[in-house]
């Protein structure tokens, strides 16, 4: 289900994520920050939603 914060080119949707998961992308996306000074959680959660779905059409040819 989308939210209200849509535009042309995103969408926004609610996701639960468990404390341990949250210390360990903060914690990555801390390391990432020394050679990307704009990493940010959001950045890093797309970019392995990215990751995944082109592993899974990898996997599929």
């Amino acid at each position: 289900m989308v939210t209200k914060s849509v535009n042309n080119e995103s969408a926004t949707k609610k996701v639960r994520f468990k404390h341990e998961l949250i210390a360990e992308i903060d914690a990555s996306v801390e390391r990432e920050k020394e050679a990307n000074p704009k990493a940010n959680f959001s950045a890093w959660v797309i970019d392995a939603c990215e990751q995944k779905i082109e592993a899974e059409k990898s996997s599929k040819k």
